[in-house]
C-alpha cells in the first residue's frame, strides 16, 4: 500500500511537471534575464551604428501610357489562330520587354557615362558624387578592358588648386591641367572642372567600370510592370543612392525608348517614299519618252489640230481610256507589290500603296505591324530565339497571303482588262477607217494619259506620306516624370530595428533552447519519472563544501531536511514488512551512492536506530578516508581468521554509527563477494542493528550489485542530476521491470534549484557551516 503511494505521488508530481514545462522555460528565460538584456543592447547597439552608416537607398518611380493597338482583333486574325499559325499578342507586353532590353539600357549608360563614377572620401566611408562632384572626366572613344578583364578600375584624384590636378592608379599618374585630354587603360578622356567648390585637402577617385557589369546591374535592378491589365499604363521604379541620378536614368531610358518608337515608324514612312520616287523616275521618264513621241510625229506628219472626227472619237473614248488606265494603274501597283515582297522579304510593304481591297488592307496592316515587333524583339533577343523563330513563321504565312491576294487582284484586272479589251473592239473598227495619222496620234494620246495618271497618283501618294511621316507621334506618352521619394526605401530603419531586437531577444533563447535539446543527461525528477516509472524516495539537493556532519541535530539547512524525508520515507515503506538491509547501487562511479549512503546511516543513527555501514564496493574504496577510519576492514575478516568486532569500527560522529569498511583491496571482488562467509556475517549483523547500510559497486558495470540483492529488504538506485545519462535509463528501466533488485527505489541526488525558482527550504535559518561530504562521493 505505502509503495503504491508513493509511486501515485510520482507520477503526478511527473504529469504536472510535464504540463507546465513552457512554464519551467520561461522561468529559465527569466534567471538569465540579464544575459538576454545584454544581447537585445548589443544586437540594437549594432543596428544603430549600421543605420548610422549604411549607404541609403531611393526609390525613383515613373509612369508611361503606351498607345496600345492590339485591343481589337483585325480581319484574318481568327483564321490564322484557329489554324494555329498566329495568336495575336498584347502590344503593351511586348512594349516592356523592349524596356527592359540590354539594348536600351546600354544606350542610357553611354549616353550618361555612367561608367564613369566620382567619390569623395570621408573618415569612416566614400560618398558618390553626381552633379556635386567638383571635375568631370567624359570619355572620347570609350573601350573594354583589352585584356579582356571585366575589373573595376580605380584613380585617385588630387587637386591642388583650381588648375590642375594629379590623377594616379593603375599604372597612370597624370600631373595636368583642367580640360587637358587624358589617356587612360579605358581610353582617351577630357577631364574638366565643374563649378562645385572644393578643398585643396579633399580626397576624390574616379571609378571606371565595366559597363556590361553596369547593363547587367540596372537591368536586373529596374523593375517594369503594366499596372493594370485593362488599361496600357506602365510604370518604373528603380532604387539609387543617389536621387538625381536615378531620375536622370530613367528619364534618358524614357527618351530613348520614344525616339526609338519615332524611328521605327519614320523607316516605315522613308521605305514608302523611297517606293514611291524609284516609281515616279520611272513613270517621268516614259511619259517624257511618249511626249517626245507625239511631239516628232506631229511635226513630221504637219499636225496642228485633230480633226473634228478624230475629236468625237476621242470623246467617244474617254470613258474606255479612264477605266483602262485605271485597271493599268492598279495593274502596277500589284505588279510592283509582288515585286517588292519576293525581293525584300523582311522590309515594311508601303501601307499607302496598298489595293483597296479590305481584307489584303488588314492582312498589310497587321504585316508590318509584326515587322516591328520582330525588330524591337531584336534589340534584346537572338535571331534564334524562339520568339523570334515564332515570328519569322508567322511573316512567312502572312507574306503568303499576301501574295496570293495579290495574285487574285492580278487576275480580277486581267478579266476586267479583257473585258474593256471586248467593248473596245468594236471602236476599233471604227478607228480603222480613220486616217493612219490620225489613228496613230490617238494611240499616243492613249499612252500619255495613262503614264499622266500614274504620275499624278504617285504624287499625291508622295505627298501623303510625307505629311504621315512629319506628324509621327512616339506611341507612349509620359504620364509621371521620373521622381524620386523623400524617404529612403533602403534600409529600412523599422524593420532593422525590430529585426535586431528579435535577433537579440531570439539569440540567447535559442542557445538555452539549443542547449536543453542537446543535454543528454537526467535535469529533473519528472524526466526521471518519464523513463523509469519507479517510485521516488526523496531528491537530495546540491552540497559545495565539505564539512562537519550535515544531519546533525541543529543543522537545518535543506539537504539535512531532505536526508530526513528520505528516513521518513524509508520507515514509511517499512512499516509493510521488516525492512534491514538496504542497498544502495548506482549507474557508474560519481553519482553519489556512498554520500547518499553515509549521510543516511547519520540520519537512522540520529533517529535512534543502530545502523551498520558495510562498504562493499571492493573496486574502489574510500569510505575509510572520508570518515578518517582504520582500512582495516571486510576482506581481512572473511580472508582471515579475524573476529567480525575487531574489524567494525564505530563513527566519530555518532555512537548509534558503526562502519565495515573495504579492508586491503583484493584483487578478485566478485569472488571475495561470493564467499559463504559473507552471507554468515550478514545474518549476525541483522540480529545486531536496526539497519544494514550496503555500498555497493555500480550496477551497470558489473554484477556485484545483483548479486548482493539477495541479502538486501530494500534497494536504493541512485541518480545524480546534470551526471546520469539518458540512455543509462534503460537499463534502469530494465532492472525495475524485471525486478532483478528487490524493492526498487529511485534518489535523485545533487539537485539544483531550478532557474528563476528559489530554494524551496527558505523558511529554515540560514546555515553558514559546510556540508558532511560531497555529492559525488
Amino acid at each position: 500500500m505505502q509503495r503504491k503511494y508513493l509511486e501515485e505521488v510520482t507520477n503526478t508530481k511527473a504529469d504536472i511537471s510535464g504540463a507546465f514545462s513552457h512554464v519551467l522555460f520561461l522561468h529559465t528565460i527569466w534567471h538569465y534575464r540579464f544575459w538576454v538584456l545584454i544581447s537585445v543592447a548589443f544586437s540594437t547597439s549594432a543596428a544603430w551604428i549600421y543605420l548610422r552608416y549604411a549607404t541609403p537607398q531611393f526609390q525613383v518611380t515613373a509612369s508611361i501610357l503606351i498607345r496600345d493597338d492590339s485591343k481589337g482583333t483585325q480581319l484574318g486574325d481568327k483564321t490564322l489562330e484557329n489554324l494555329g499559325f498566329f495568336t495575336p499578342e498584347s502590344n503593351v507586353d511586348n512594349e516592356i520587354e523592349v524596356l527592359k532590353s540590354r539594348t536600351l539600357m546600354e544606350s542610357v549608360i553611354n549616353d550618361l557615362q555612367l561608367y564613369t563614377q566620382y567619390h569623395a572620401s570621408g573618415r569612416i566611408k566614400t560618398t558618390e558624387l553626381y552633379e556635386k562632384s567638383p571635375f568631370q572626366l567624359t570619355f572620347l572613344n570609350h573601350k573594354e578592358d583589352p585584356a579582356g578583364k571585366k575589373n573595376v578600375s580605380t584613380y585617385d584624384v588630387s587637386l591642388g588648386n583650381k588648375n590642375r590636378f594629379i590623377l594616379s592608379g593603375h599604372s597612370v599618374h597624370i600631373n595636368g591641367t583642367f580640360g587637358d585630354t587624358v589617356c587612360l587603360p579605358q581610353g582617351k578622356a577630357i577631364l574638366d572642372r565643374t563649378i562645385q567648390p572644393f578643398a585643396a585637402e579633399d580626397k576624390y577617385a574616379i571609378t571606371v567600370s565595366d559597363k556590361d557589369q553596369l547593363v547587367e546591374k540596372y537591368s536586373k535592378g529596374l523593375s517594369v510592370s503594366a499596372t493594370n491589365k485593362m488599361v496600357s499604363m506602365v510604370s518604373f521604379s528603380l532604387n539609387e543612392v543617389l536621387p538625381a541620378k536615378g531620375e536622370a536614368i530613367l528619364e534618358r531610358l524614357i527618351s530613348n525608348y520614344l525616339q526609338a518608337s519615332i524611328h521605327d515608324k519614320n523607316r516605315m514612312a522613308d521605305s514608302t517614299l523611297a517606293f514611291i520616287n524609284q516609281n515616279l523616275d520611272e513613270v517621268s521618264r516614259e511619259l517624257t519618252s511618249i511626249e517626245k513621241q507625239i511631239e516628232h510625229f506631229r511635226r513630221a506628219n504637219h499636225l496642228t489640230d485633230k480633226d473634228e472626227n478624230v475629236r468625237q472619237l476621242l470623246v467617244r473614248s474617254d470613258r474606255y481610256t479612264l477605266d483602262r488606265n485605271n485597271l493599268s494603274i492598279q495593274m502596277k501597283v500589284v505588279r510592283a507589290l509582288q515585286t517588292y515582297l519576293g525581293e525584300r522579304p523582311e522590309s515594311i510593304v508601303p501601307s499607302s500603296l496598298v489595293l483597296k481591297d479590305p481584307t489584303f488592307t488588314a492582312l498589310v496592316q497587321k504585316y508590318n505591324e509584326l515587322q516591328l515587333v520582330r525588330r524591337g524583339t531584336l534589340m534584346s533577343m537572338e535571331e534564334t530565339h524562339p520568339s523570334v523563330q515564332s515570328m519569322n513563321a508567322q511573316l512567312d504565312l502572312l507574306r503568303t497571303d499576301l501574295l496570293a491576294s495579290i495574285n487574285a487582284q492580278f487576275q480580277d484586272i486581267q478579266f476586267s482588262l479583257s473585258g474593256i479589251d471586248l467593248l473596245n473592239n468594236d471602236f476599233q473598227e471604227k478607228l480603222d477607217r480613220v486616217p493612219a495619222q490620225e489613228r496613230i496620234f490617238l494611240e499616243y494620246a492613249r499612252q500619255q494619259q495613262i503614264k499622266q495618271d500614274l504620275y499624278i497618283y504617285l504624287l499625291k501618294k508622295r505627298v501623303e506620306t510625307a505629311i504621315s511621316k512629319s506628324s509621327t507621334l512616339a506611341n507612349a506618352q509620359i504620364i509621371d516624370a521620373p521622381k524620386s521619394g523623400s524617404e529612403p526605401v533602403k534600409p529600412n530603419k523599422q524593420l532593422v530595428l525590430l529585426m535586431s531586437g528579435f535577433i537579440g531577444l531570439g539569440f540567447p533563447i535559442a542557445v538555452l533552447h539549443l542547449k536543453d535539446i542537446l543535454n543528454d543527461k537526467i535535469r529533473s525528477r519528472s524526466e526521471l519519472t518519464a523513463y523509469v516509472e519507479a517510485p521516488v524516495l526523496a531528491e537530495i539537493g546540491h552540497v559545495n563544501q565539505i564539512g562537519s556532519n550535515m544531519v546533525e541535530t541543529q543543522n537545518l539547512n535543506p539537504v539535512a531536511e531532505q536526508f530526513r524525508v528520505l528516513r521518513t520515507n524509508i520507515q514509511f515503506v517499512s512499516a509493510s514488512g521488516e525492512v534491514k538491509t538496504i542497498l544502495l547501487t548506482s549507474s557508474m562511479g560519481g553519482e553519489g551512492k556512498s554520500f547518499i549512503a553515509i549521510n543516511l546511516s547519520h540520519s537512522l543513527a540520529m533517529a535512534g536506530k543502530k545502523v551498520i555501514l558495510l562498504e562493499l564496493d571492493l573496486r574502489r574504496p574510500r569510505l575509510a578516508a572520508y570518515l578518517n577510519l582504520k582500512t582495516n576492514g571486510f576482506t581481512d575478516y572473511v580472508i582471515s581468521d579475524t573476529e567480525l568486532n575487531d574489524v567494525i569500527q564505530q563513527s566519530r560522529t555518532q555512537h548509534q554509527f558503526d562502519v565495515l569498511t573495504c579492508g586491503t583491496q583484493p584483487p578478485n571482488p566478485f569472488e571475495m563477494l561470493a564467499i559463504p562467509k559473507v552471507k554468515t556475517m550478514i545474518s549476525r549483523l541483522k540480529d545486531e542493528y536496526d539497519y544494514i547500510i550496503l555500498d555497493t559497486p555500480p550496477v551497470g558495470l558489473v554484477a556485484d550489485a545483483r548479486m548482493l540483492s539477495e541479502f538486501a529488504d530494500l534497494c536504493i538506485y541512485v541518480v545524480r542530476q546534470q551526471f546520469t545519462f539518458k540512455h543509462q535509463m534503460e537499463t534502469i528501466r530494465e532492472i525495475y521491470e524485471s525486478k532483478q533488485l528487490p524493492g526498487f527505489y529511485l534518489v535523485l541526488n545533487d539537485v539544483r534549484a531550478m532557474p528563476g525558482y528559489e530554494n524551496t527550504y527558505g523558511y529554515h535559518q540560514q546555515q553558514k557551516s559546510p556540508f558532511f561530504i560531497k555529492n559525488s562521493m
